[in-house]
């Protein structure tokens, strides 16, 4: 009589282990927004640095600048953003949110302009086995109305970064999710086997097909992967006292 009891609670044990969620790397919290729409957002961090099981201390984060790099899905040629989303020379707009969570210095970097094109934090501390969630605040660029994308896939580059000490990139020291694309820091890091390079976080701006259709002739249309260029990680992603 009693193995019933014993049973049903060990279902459900499994169960609320196969419902929690988990995050194996760095990923974008609210993966897919509306274009012309705005709202909090958040980078959610996985874990530490596995290797050395050092928390996470400061992080860095680069959405695509002035030369992203454009991949059209139906593989033609793209020359300029402005082709896609009119006149705005950004993916988008982020903004940083103060949230002394997890790290106790906040700030935001910026192009020669003035533009936001991403964000750091230092000063903090994340366990290695505990997820984190650094807020940031996102609008959404519209769609130019003669283009025939119908979504923007937007790449972010993250380094957690656990010792700030020289050699900086090795394993056990730093996380990248970064594309892998010929930046300093992916070609240094790949040797080393450091976690996250050739896996940044993708998050979607997709089209409203219902107030910005898209033009005779586009049939389904395409989508947009928007990259961070190497020049643009290798320029943007390190932060003070650290750097590839």
């Amino acid at each position: 009589m009693m193995l019933l009891p014993k049973l049903s609670a060990c279902g459900l044990a499994v169960g609320l282990v196969l419902a929690a969620p988990a995050f194996a790397h760095d990923e974008i919290l609210i993966k897919a927004v509306v274009e012309n729409t705005g709202g909090d957002n958040a980078i959610a961090i996985g874990h530490g640095c596995e290797d050395t099981h050092l928390p996470i201390r400061a992080q860095s984060v680069v959405f695509p600048t002035k030369n992203p790099e454009l991949i059209a899905s139906d593989g033609h040629t793209i020359t300029d953003l402005s082709e896609i989303i009119g006149p705005s020379v950004y993916a988008g707009q982020v903004d940083t949110i103060q949230d002394r969570n997890i790290f106790n210095k906040q700030h935001e970097k910026h192009d020669k302009l003035g533009n936001a094109i991403g964000f750091y934090g230092m000063d903090g501390r994340l366990g290695t086995t505990l997820q984190g969630r650094v807020p940031f605040q996102f609008t959404a660029p519209g769609f130019a109305a003669t283009s025939c994308a119908t979504a923007l896939k937007i790449e972010v580059a993250i380094a957690d970064i656990c010792d700030f000490t020289a050699p900086t990139i090795q394993a056990g020291k730093v996380n990248l999710w970064i594309p892998d694309n010929g930046s300093q820091y992916a070609n240094l890091g790949g040797p080393q086997n450091i976690d996250g390079i050739g896996e940044p976080p993708i998050f979607q701006v997709t089209r409203n097909l219902t107030t910005n259709p898209l033009p005779n002739g586009c049939g389904a249309g395409f989508t947009v992967t928007v990259r961070p260029s190497a020049a643009d990680v290798d320029a943007h992603l390190g932060i003070p006292g650290w750097h590839y």
